[in-house]
């Protein structure tokens, strides 16, 4: 009775405010419940490709890259650790990797003289991601001479 005797004299004001004041801690709580779980999630790679690689239909030069991922995102970010361009962030399938060894790699498929990211393991964790196939990837790999692709390795580093 008395909040409703609060609300007939201040017309809903110090209500309205109080609402407002909770929403903002309620997602305030809330944000940070979800980031503590995705950043222990994160892991970041890094390695030396030493060619031209394609990734979602962008074209990456050869050179130091760091590779992030997020097991509750679903996404993958590229970082060029020597230029200034701008990263790439690619929708990933997360999965178990290989358990044997402690060694981290990336897997190109290649298609004459094209590379595509296809795969990132790092075993130490035990996880790891595939990239699904781009558009230019399926073409390319629709026009190419030999039925599969051949797959290329480069190791990684955490």
């Amino acid at each position: 009775m008395w909040l409703r005797q609060v609300v007939v004299h201040n017309s809903g004001w110090g209500v309205q405010t109080m609402k407002n004041v909770l929403g903002c801690l309620s997602m305030a709580a809330l944000a940070v419940v979800l980031a503590a779980p995705v950043s222990a999630q994160t892991v970041t790679l890094k390695a030396s490709v030493p060619f031209d690689f394609i990734v979602g239909g962008r074209t990456m030069p050869a050179g130091e890259y760091m590779f992030s991922t997020g097991r509750d995102l679903g996404v993958l970010q590229i970082r060029n650790a020597s230029t200034d361009i701008a990263p790439s962030f690619i929708t990933i399938n997360m999965a178990d990797g290989p358990l044997d060894g402690d060694g981290a790699f990336l897997a190109f498929n290649r298609y004459g003289g094209d590379y595509f990211l296809a795969k990132i393991w790092d075993r130490a964790a035990a996880t790891g991601c595939s990239i699904p196939p781009s558009r230019t990837e399926r073409e390319r790999a629709k026009s190419a001479s030999i039925g599969k692709a051949e797959v290329v390795m480069v190791l990684a580093r955490r």
